[in-house]
């Protein structure tokens, strides 16, 4: 089972911080846009990145996670900003009904995936898209927008869903990811492919011992 680091930064100052932090132990990584639209809270934006000065990561690997209305325009940022940082997957919500299609045509560069909040149905999403060509689906464990925000159990039947559908691709999981929660996770049968870890690393003051934890974890 894959671990990314999964951050929601207010500033790039923090946001790098984290990055180097966790760059001894992790070499992917998945960052939070988050606009205060879409969710109610705004965290740190791709204009303020590209702003940033930033040290050498062509290293390193970003995965972006887009919880904002205004998808595209953000996109068309993270064209610009793949001259600085390797930037894999995008990842967009469901529920703002992107033109699959499209963004793969008009932005061949990157590989898009979908993300289902907690009250989004899989079924819901069945019907919509055609699920095989999407490389990763992320189920989101807690509502998203904040760090610390309370597991939701529920959502970890969505899995088995997804694979019932017949969905062969990386199923990834985000939210309040812990000591807590993973029993629960390795319990089930369908497990994800990734698990999105954010508070549990980013504000961790034993971070050698949280790291070694989740090294242990076996599919």
């Amino acid at each position: 089972m894959q671990i990314i680091p999964a951050l929601l930064e207010k500033s790039p100052t923090a946001l790098f911080f984290q990055i180097k932090r966790l760059t001894p132990y992790f070499k992917i990584f998945q960052i939070d846009i988050a606009d205060g639209i879409f969710v109610p809270n705004k965290t740190v934006q791709i204009d303020d990145i590209m702003k940033h000065e930033t040290y050498n990561m062509k290293h390193l690997t970003f995965d972006f996670h887009l919880m904002v209305n205004d998808f595209e325009r953000e996109i068309k940022k993270l064209e610009k900003l793949r001259n600085l940082l390797n930037i894999k997957n995008i990842f967009i919500h469901f529920s703002l009904s992107p033109n699959y299609s499209l963004l793969t045509t008009n932005y061949p560069l990157f590989s898009f995936c979908l993300v289902l909040n907690p009250e989004d149905k899989v079924e819901d999403l069945a019907k919509h898209y055609t699920l095989n060509p999407i490389p990763c689906i992320q189920i989101m464990s807690v509502n998203p927008g904040f760090q610390g925000s309370p597991f939701i159990p529920q959502t970890l039947k969505k899995i088995e869903q997804l694979r019932l559908k017949d969905y062969r691709n990386k199923i990834y999981l985000d939210g309040a990811i812990n000591q807590d929660t993973i029993p629960s996770i390795l319990s089930i049968k369908n497990k994800p492919d990734s698990l999105c870890v954010g508070s549990f690393l980013s504000k961790a003051k034993n971070l050698n011992e949280r790291v070694d934890y989740l090294r242990e974890i076996k599919d």
